[in-house]
């Protein structure tokens, strides 16, 4: 059986130690914060949702509550500095869109499909589709015989039925943020080779702070009469 004051000493050598010195206070241990378990945030997949979402349960969360816009297809929702030095991270939305690949090479049939369901009507839009309707693939192979010898002829690649002009530089909304927001608008690059088509972006990206600035004047008007709520950028 062991000894008290054995134990007693035991227990006084595994407690923290203060020492001074002229340098400073130090101590032997380190000691970290047991922080409480925050619940998971709630995935949104809409503006509308996630402003519900604020409205009914804002009261249940430290004040203020802060929206904030981290990108076009993302938006976050946190609480204010709590004692234990954490924030609540409730609710975030996260938009769902249909995907297309810029810079990328489709078959003409496909690209009139993702024009009609990807993009938001425009005049160019329709252009492009109205173009890309009059393209014929084309592979013909003419013979001539003249009973000695014999030639061939063939010819393939994209034609034009009838005689059109292409616009290189197109200007065309995406869908590429939350549908409930006005889409932006940007320029691209048209590229017709071997029966495909292409769309290169050339707007060098400024839709991106256009996108954002419509999702946060949407949630500034819809949060306006919601107390201690502040949508952020």
């Amino acid at each position: 059986m062991l000894d008290k004051s054995f134990v007693e000493k035991i227990e006084s050598m595994a407690a923290p130690q203060v020492i001074e010195t002229a340098k400073g206070t130090f101590t032997n241990q380190a000691l970290r914060r047991v922080e409480s378990k925050l619940p998971d945030a709630l995935k949104l997949s809409t503006l509308s949702g996630l402003v519900e979402m604020i409205k009914h349960e804002r009261n249940t969360y430290e004040a203020p509550l802060f929206v904030r816009i981290t990108s076009p297809v993302e938006v976050d929702v946190f609480g204010a500095m709590r004692d234990d030095n954490q924030r609540e991270n409730p609710f975030y939305a996260e938009a769902r869109l249909p995907h297309f690949d810029y810079d990328c090479y489709y078959s003409i049939e496909k690209m009139i499909i993702a024009l009609k369901a990807r993009f938001a009507p425009t005049e160019d839009r329709d252009y492009l589709v109205q173009l890309l309707g009059n393209i014929t693939d084309t592979k013909s192979v003419q013979t001539k015989d003249d009973g000695v010898t014999q030639s061939v002829t063939v010819n393939a690649g994209i034609q034009m039925l009838g005689e059109t002009r292409v616009k290189p530089i197109v200007t065309l909304k995406p869908y590429r943020t939350f549908l409930e927001v006005e889409q932006p608008e940007s320029e691209f690059l048209i590229r017709l080779k071997d029966g495909q088509a292409a769309l290169f972006e050339a707007d060098g990206g400024e839709w991106r702070n256009q996108a954002m600035a419509n999702i946060g004047e949407l949630l500034r008007e819809q949060l306006k009469n919601t107390e201690d709520v502040f949508v952020i950028e």
